[in-house]
């Protein structure tokens, strides 16, 4: 198979999704196929595209700019589906360990083909991994990618998802969340509604249609007050993650993973395994930053008390 670099991603991330479906079947492992390349049409934008001979202008719609695939695995099959792609020459980039602090993802490589990330949740869905599954998994259907039929979840799932994906990131003013909710039938943000409910989405979802103020007396509402607004400091999202645990054991597990170094994320930039001076040195330098970041909490906390009232 020819270089990646050379397939166009249009091409090459349906191709990708195509190949996990089979791995997945043949291993007999349950996924869903998310964002990118399996988004509905209906909430991909559109754009006016003229004849040059005829004069006649059609709107056509405007494929999903994507880098990866993206699947959501069920969770109780996530290690056989590893083993499965394993055997067919894809190798881990990143445990979902070294990824997002969500610990939602592992990224996976192999020649020829796009980029894959596995998802085992997704973030901002608050009910157990397995049971989220199973809500998404009752309502899917099939779309074709390279020529191989996909489960995808249903279209208020979808909407759901890049809203979900959308506030993560911070960015409010996605045409995602224009297209997934703004454009929306009242009885389609209905749906969408109903289904946050019975996923322990809503916070999340609140914060990507105006209505995070509603759940102020949330645990998790700094934590997606912080995340919509794009707020970029670690102490903060650290207190927030933490603060949106369901009990004392995972806020303490959280608490240490968001400062502790990534080994993984840390040999893929050395080019070799870190020894113990590095990875002190790592975790030198991951104190340092949470020291300057408090410094400058503190320094801002005492500027607004001086101000006058």
């Amino acid at each position: 198979m020819g270089d990646v670099e050379n397939m166009p991603l249009l091409a090459g991330v349906p191709l990708a999704a195509a190949t996990l479906q089979v791995i997945a079947e043949d291993a007999g492992v349950d996924i869903l196929h998310i964002k990118g390349a399996a988004v509905d049409e209906v909430l991909l934008g559109r754009a006016e595209v003229t004849d040059p001979d005829t004069g006649e202008t059609t709107s056509v719609v405007v494929p999903r700019s994507s880098l990866d695939a993206d699947i959501l695995v069920r969770p109780s099959h996530v290690k056989r589906m590893f083993a499965a792609m394993s055997a067919h020459r894809w190798t881990m980039v990143y445990r979902f360990e070294d990824g997002s602090a969500f610990e939602h993802a592992s990224t996976w490589i192999r020649p020829g083909l796009c980029h894959a990330d596995i998802h085992r949740s997704f973030p901002g869905i608050g009910l157990a991994s397995e049971e989220a599954f199973d809500v998404l998994w009752s309502g899917r259907h099939s779309i074709t990618m390279a020529g191989q039929p996909c489960p995808v979840p249903s279209l208020p799932a979808q909407r759901l998802v890049l809203i979900l994906h959308a506030v993560r990131g911070g960015v409010l003013s996605s045409p995602d969340i224009d297209r997934a909710w703004g454009a929306a039938s009242a009885d389609e943000r209905a749906e969408v509604d109903a289904l946050a409910l019975s996923l322990r989405a809503q916070v999340a979802l609140a914060a990507g249609t105006g209505r995070l103020e509603e759940h102020r007396d949330d645990r998790a509402y700094p934590l997606w007050k912080a995340l919509s607004g794009g707020d970029t400091s670690r102490t903060l999202l650290w207190w927030a993650r933490v603060r949106a645990q369901p009990d004392p054991w995972l806020a303490l597990r959280t608490a240490v993973h968001l400062v502790a170094p990534k080994p993984d994320r840390l040999q893929r930039e050395l080019g070799h395994k870190p020894g113990v001076l590095q990875i002190a040195r790592a975790w030198g330098h991951q104190l340092g930053l949470a020291a300057s970041e408090l410094g400058r909490l503190a320094g801002r906390a005492a500027a607004r008390a001086r101000r006058p009232q």
